[in-house]
């Protein structure tokens, strides 16, 4: 069914947060650079309370006045207490979040005195898809990601019926433009092999199936870095909009506690380099080993962002690092 909408509602765009990681600063980031050239749209950033308030603070706010947040529940029951598993609060969050997002919305109308016009969210949230059409407004998912992970899940099903119920992690996937050198075991877990417990799985495999139906798609990354795949989804979006790399300076204020800005400013003649796997993906013993040999032997700067315990490196490792005169 084709989106129909007023011009005159578009004077009030809803964005929708997928609000864990650095999913929230960088849809903000987006919407700043929006709102900059639409000084007279509203926008309503709807999140966790504790991610707004992070995210909105007096200091970092002024210039965009044209942004307000709305706080929606985290589906976390009364009396809840965190398990350790970093995927249960999200899990917990995606079973309310269309009901949330819905009364967000409700009430940032009944403030602003103004219809939502068009939905912006992150591109994790493909129920907002559903919540467009049934509002009959435009919807532009954000993938704060590269173009080749964002192929791979619009793929997944053909990916599946390709790599087979025997799940060979050794086939090539030269079916996916782009991908000719890969094999199945490089994708993204979730994408070839099912897992039907992992709420990230299962989220971003109806993501892949609702983004083909968006008015248009916006990704973090520019074209010119991946041509082959580029031109592969452009031809599955109505639009494919490259609106990034943006910018790693944080919207929240830097608890730099660990002194790295310092450690920064020392080597301002050097490439660094940053690794990071979030606060949800975690290496396999093996891999963590690798990784760290292969920083170790390279012998270049290195930030490691490591929420692990550092007995998981190889013996010594944090030591001799720590001693190697790094910039020769």
């Amino acid at each position: 069914m084709p989106i129909m909408y007023h011009k005159a509602c578009t004077q009030h765009v809803a964005v929708l947060v997928f609000p864990f990681a650095s999913h929230p600063g960088t849809l903000l980031h987006f919407i700043r650079i929006i709102s900059a050239m639409a000084p007279d749209v509203k926008f309503s950033f709807l999140s966790l309370a504790k991610s707004n308030s992070s995210l909105f603070t007096e200091s970092n706010s002024k210039g965009f006045e044209n942004i307000k947040p709305y706080n929606v529940w985290d589906g976390l029951p009364r009396g809840y207490a965190f398990s350790g598993n970093p995927l249960e609060p999200i899990d917990l969050f995606l079973k309310v979040a269309p009901g949330s997002f819905k009364k967000g919305i409700e009430e940032a109308e009944a403030e602003i005195g103004q219809k939502v016009g068009c939905l912006i969210s992150d591109a994790f949230l493909w129920f907002a898809g559903e919540m467009a059409e049934e509002m009959q407004v435009p919807w532009v998912p954000l993938w704060t990601s590269g173009q080749r992970s964002l192929l791979a899940h619009v793929g997944t099903d053909v990916i599946r019926e390709k790599v087979g119920a025997s799940g060979d992690k050794d086939q090539t996937l030269d079916f996916l433009p782009g991908f000719s050198a890969f094999h199945a075991s490089d994708l993204p877990e979730g994408v070839a092999f099912e897992n039907s417990e992992s709420p990230i799985a299962v989220m971003v495999h109806k993501m892949g199936q609702k983004l083909p139906q968006a008015t248009a798609v916006a990704i973090n990354s520019f074209q010119d870095i991946d041509l082959e795949v580029v031109f592969e989804l452009k031809k599955r979006f109505h639009k494919f909009l490259h609106v990034g790399p943006f910018s790693l300076t944080p919207t929240a204020p830097i608890h730099d506690e660990h002194g790295c800005l310092e450690w920064l400013d020392k080597h301002k003649r050097a490439s660094v380099a940053y690794v990071s796997f979030g606060s949800i993906a975690k290496l396999a013993p093996h891999e963590l080993a690798a990784l760290a040999e292969a920083l170790e032997e390279g012998r270049f700067p290195f930030i490691w962002s490591f929420r692990g315990n550092e007995k998981d490196f190889p013996e010594g490792f944090v030591e001799r690092t720590n001693q190697m005169d790094l910039e020769k």
